[in-house]
C-alpha cells in the first residue's frame, strides 16, 4: 500500500476552507457578485460584468409565505401589513453550472473556486472570458486550464486566508475599475423576498460582513456603512414580523 504523505493539517484547514465557501454560497443579495456550489470541493464564483442589470436573480412567483393567508385579519399596523404584503414569494431558477454554460454566459465572467483532495490547496481557475482576461505573449497559446496566478492562492499555505479574501482579488482581478466595495449589498433583492426569508437572509449577510469587515480590506469604511444600514433593515423587519405573530396570538385568543 503507498505511504499517505497528506499533511492533517493541510487537509483540515481545506476542508474548513470549502465549508466557508458552501456558507457564502447560501447567501444571496450582492451587488457584484454570487456563488454558487457545485460540488463538495467545487464552487463557481460569478462576477457581474455590468451591476446595473439584474443578472441574477431570474424568479417565479410563488405564495412561499405562512403570512399571507390572513394578512388581513390579524391587529397589526398598516405599515407592517404593507410591508409583509408588498413581498410575496418569490422562486430562484438554479443557475447552471455546466462548463458549457459557463463559457456562454454573457451577464457574467465565472471563477470556479475548487479544494480537491489531491492537491491539499485550493486553487482557481477561469471559465470564461479568458480572451478578455488571459494576457498571452506571442507565439503562446491560450491554456483554458491552466489556474489563475492569485496572491491569495500562493500564500494559502503559509498563511490564514479565508475564502472572502480570495472573493476581494477575484473580483479586483476581473473588473475594471474595481469597485469601492467588493461586498457591496443589492438591496433591492431583500424587498422581492418574504418577510420571513429576510429576516433570516438578512442576519446571515450580517455575520458574513462581519466577518469581511474584521479582515480590514481596503473597502473598511463603505463596508462598515453597509452594515449599519442592513442592520436597521433586519431588525425593522423582525420587529414588523414580530408585531405581526404577536396580533395574530391575540386574534386566535380573543376569538377563543
Amino acid at each position: 500500500m503507498a505511504e499517505d504523505n497528506t499533511v492533517p493539517g493541510e487537509m483540515t484547514r481545506l476542508n474548513q476552507f470549502m465549508a466557508d465557501c458552501m456558507s457564502v454560497g447560501a447567501l444571496r443579495g450582492f451587488k457584484h457578485f454570487s456563488m454558487h456550489i457545485r460540488s463538495r470541493e467545487e464552487v463557481i464564483l460569478r462576477v457581474f460584468r455590468d451591476v446595473s442589470t439584474d443578472v441574477d436573480n431570474d424568479e417565479i412567483p410563488i405564495c412561499s409565505s405562512t403570512v399571507y393567508d390572513s394578512i388581513n385579519r390579524v391587529y397589526a399596523s398598516d405599515e407592517t401589513k404593507q410591508m409583509i404584503s408588498s413581498a410575496r414569494g418569490r422562486m430562484v431558477k438554479p443557475f447552471d453550472t455546466s462548463n458549457k454554460s459557463l463559457e456562454a454566459d454573457e451577464h457574467g465572467i465565472n471563477f470556479l473556486i475548487a479544494g480537491y483532495q489531491r492537491y491539499r490547496c485550493p486553487y482557481v481557475w477561469l471559465r470564461s472570458h479568458h480572451q478578455q482576461l488571459v494576457e498571452v505573449e506571442d507565439g503562446q497559446e491560450l491554456d483554458n486550464n491552466a489556474p489563475v496566478v492569485l496572491n491569495t492562492i500562493n500564500c494559502w499555505r503559509y498563511f490564514d486566508i479565508r475564502p472572502w479574501d480570495v472573493i476581494v482579488e477575484i473580483i479586483c482581478y476581473a473588473l475594471d475599475p474595481w469597485p469601492e466595495n467588493p461586498f457591496s449589498i443589492d438591496y433591492a433583492y431583500f424587498d422581492k423576498i418574504t418577510i420571513e426569508e429576510r429576516v433570516v437572509a438578512t442576519g446571515a449577510m450580517l455575520e458574513f460582513l462581519r466577518r469581511a469587515y474584521l479582515r480590514h480590506y481596503f473597502c473598511s469604511e463603505v463596508l462598515l456603512e453597509d452594515i449599519k444600514r442592513l442592520q436597521h433593515q433586519h431588525f425593522y423587519c423582525l420587529n414588523a414580523l414580530r408585531e405581526y405573530q404577536q396580533s395574530a396570538v391575540f386574534r386566535e385568543t380573543s376569538n377563543a
